[in-house]
């Protein structure tokens, strides 16, 4: 799209509160656990968002009853068994609705097929086709692993399967979410270290909370018994990963940020971003269900950063790097080139526009100070994150233009706003 928003230059300190959406990642998990259940379930705290609604309508699709009775509140009527009949499923950008919905596709025994965007088409998908197969399904995807693909559950389930974890750690997070359903539960053996392990420690959580255990069993194997999910009401806390934004404005602008449904009781992994803008000189104070953040005077360098537990932060802290006082040199980013565009080389060539000096690896970009960045017009390549983490940036420099401003809706609908009601 070639629309493009003017981002004002944030000028004076500011004291504000906000109230995040509710996390994508977990409404995710709790549509689908709820459509899996024994019995109805309330989700109160809903994100609106796109990638909610693609979930949803593929859930309706699959037998589910889903019904919005109020502002952030949805009612889920699980089916009695899901729908019959091949089906097909389009999903958009979403990329972790595809991935838990692969698994889904597996406890239907009529095709299942399922598509989307460009974007999404281009994420692989090899490590979960071949678990699939290992399960007993029949699937056939593009080029072993790309949408779209085609799912077939089986007539009789293996225990165990084993699963790839190097590229993302969404295929086992959907593996483990329908494992409870298989007639003998499944047994989960990691071929890889776990990327991205506070994902699954999420889902693991999530689960929990509806009665369903996942026991370690090693390092590497994980084990889910036959089990039912319960139904009830479920309040879906504050994305940390829209938190990290609000977060990232206070510490550059030495202002206050109080964030009233996200809190240190949280198991989401962006949370930690938090400690990040701690360590450049901000003061947190954390209670278990919300949080403050005061920006320092002066900022801290920052040598080296690992974020490989929180990718999806890691261009928020890409934008903030230019402001800081030495160079930054962050790792742990190999998931980062297989998301909804390529994450590293993506805000590498825009930070250059506006004159930044960036040096990039398979896994790594380096990022130095700048004096003096120049307003640009910054491309979004599709991807939510690159517009939000840019308005950080164009927050200090002024006359910047984000294009395509409409993409922030995959998962933070009123992203536009909250900066220009709160921050402006």
């Amino acid at each position: 799209m070639n629309t493009a928003r003017p981002v004002p230059r944030v000028t004076h300190p500011f004291d504000v509160g906000v109230t995040l959406p509710g996390s994508k990642s977990i409404a995710l998990r709790q549509l689908l656990i709820s459509a899996l259940a024994d019995a109805p379930t309330t989700l109160l705290g809903v994100p609106r968002c796109d990638d909610v609604e693609e979930m949803t309508a593929a859930l309706r699709t699959l037998g589910a009853g889903i019904v919005e009775t109020g502002p952030s509140r949805v009612a889920v009527e699980p089916p009695d068994s899901l729908a019959t009949g091949d089906i097909e499923i389009r999903l958009g950008l979403s990329g972790v609705s595809m991935r838990l919905l692969l698994a889904a596709a597996a406890l239907r025994p009529d095709l299942t097929r399922l598509d989307g965007r460009a974007p999404l088409r281009a994420r692989p998908n090899h490590d979960m086709v071949d678990a699939l197969i290992e399960l007993g399904c029949e699937a056939v995807a593009r080029d072993g692993g790309h949408l779209p693909i085609s799912i077939r559950g089986p007539a009789a389930y293996a225990r165990q399967v084993s699963v790839g974890t190097r590229v993302t750690s969404q295929h086992l997070s959907g593996l483990l979410l329908v494992a409870p359903r298989l007639p003998d539960g499944l047994t989960l053996h990691l071929k890889d270290d776990l990327v991205s392990a506070p994902y699954v420690d999420l889902t693991r959580s999530e689960m929990a909370r509806r009665g369903v255990d996942v026991e370690s069993a090693g390092t590497r194997t994980l084990r889910v018994a036959h089990q039912a999910y319960a139904g009830g009401t479920v309040t879906i806390e504050g994305d940390a990963s829209a938190a990290t934004y609000h977060a990232a404005l206070a510490t550059l602008h030495r202002s206050t940020v109080h964030i009233d449904n996200l809190g240190a009781s949280t198991a989401q992994g962006d949370f930690a971003f938090f400690d990040l803008c701690e360590r450049l000189g901000a003061s947190v104070e954390a209670s278990g269900r919300a949080v403050t953040i005061q920006g320092p005077d002066r900022l801290r360098p920052l040598d080296h950063v690992d974020m490989e537990a929180m990718p999806d932060a890691a261009p928020t802290l890409m934008a903030m790097a230019p402001f800081l006082p030495a160079p930054v040199r962050v790792t742990g980013l190999g998931t980062l080139r297989h998301k909804e565009c390529d994450r590293i080389a993506c805000p590498a060539g825009e930070l250059r526009k506006a004159g930044v000096t960036v040096e990039e690896g398979p896994d790594w970009i380096a990022i130095a100070p700048a004096a003096t960045p120049r307003p640009a017009r910054f491309e979004t390549f599709d991807d939510h994150r690159m517009a939000m983490a840019f308005a950080v940036f164009a927050s200090k420099v002024g006359g910047c233009e984000i294009l395509d401003p409409g993409c922030v809706s995959k998962t933070y609908a009123d992203f536009w706003r909250d900066f220009l009601s709160v921050y402006a």
